[in-house]
């Protein structure tokens, strides 16, 4: 079984990290989905030695570290081993601009497993005003191409290897108009993933796309004094985090824990 801990929007709290760490019997890996508002070297150190994937999110953009926008992560199933459980085995990361190739990879990143995210100043477009889930929209249009980049959404899909029993999109969300999936789960059929973790809303969400083939998975926002026992503020839950297990079966389950 892999056991992972799923936060997002820590907000300089990196200290609720290790405490999230403490409450759980096995941590295989943590995966933060932005607004941690603090240098990678403080989250890493509440991290100890168990891996760690994070994202960037819109609080995070201040920061001198260079935060991947959005993250692939491959989950390895042999199924002809059944004593081996399953494990992360690529992870990629992506920009806001990048589309799977006719090979399906990023048709703007080498072919590293793990590759430097090429940022793109988003609101520089032609007309810097317009939301940037406005110019999502027009990007996922139904037309092939976008007209101001040439991209190409839908000529291609990222198909995961039969290996891969799970991908996992993580990205921060605030770009994809959440609480609107729509474009989340555009976005993770675009690279054939099954799994979406996200944040920014501070509201932790467990659901599923219609036809089931995509969960989407907010933990909720690990902000907050646990001292205060208070469990939500302004509408917020805080001190709240998940944990995602994946099966030796690839079966799913995801826990809502609070400190």
């Amino acid at each position: 079984m892999l056991q992972l801990l799923v936060c997002s929007d820590v907000h300089t709290y990196v200290d609720n990290i290790r405490l999230a760490v403490h409450k759980m019997d096995r941590v295989d890996a943590i995966l933060i989905a932005g607004d941690q508002e603090a240098e990678e070297s403080r989250v890493l150190e509440a991290c100890g030695d168990i891996p760690c994937y994070l994202v960037r999110g819109n609080n995070d953009y201040y920061l001198d570290t260079e935060y991947p926008q959005e993250l692939l992560i491959d989950i390895f199933e042999d199924p002809g081993t059944s004593f081996r459980g399953p494990e992360i085995c690529k992870v990629t990361e992506l920009n806001y601009d990048s589309v799977p190739d006719a090979q399906g990879l990023p048709s703007c990143l080498s072919d590293n497993p793990v590759t430097s995210s090429i940022p793109v100043n988003l609101a520089n477009s032609t007309n810097p005003a317009r939301p940037l889930s406005s110019l999502f929209a027009r990007l996922f249009s139904n037309k092939k191409e976008s007209p101001s980049r040439g991209l190409s959404f839908h000529a291609h899909k990222a198909k995961r290897p039969r290996t891969v029993s799970h991908r996992i999109l993580m990205t921060h969300g605030k770009e994809y108009n959440v609480p609107d999936i729509t474009l989340l789960a555009r976005r993770a059929g675009m690279w054939d993933a099954d799994i979406v973790i996200f944040g920014h809303t501070h509201k932790f969400w467990d659901t599923q796309t219609a036809r089931g083939k995509v969960r989407l998975i907010n933990p909720g926002c690990l902000l907050g004094n646990p001292d205060d026992h208070v469990r939500s503020y302004a509408g917020y839950e805080i001190c709240s985090f998940a944990v995602l297990r994946i099966g030796f079966q690839g079966e799913i389950d995801v826990r809502h824990l609070y400190l």
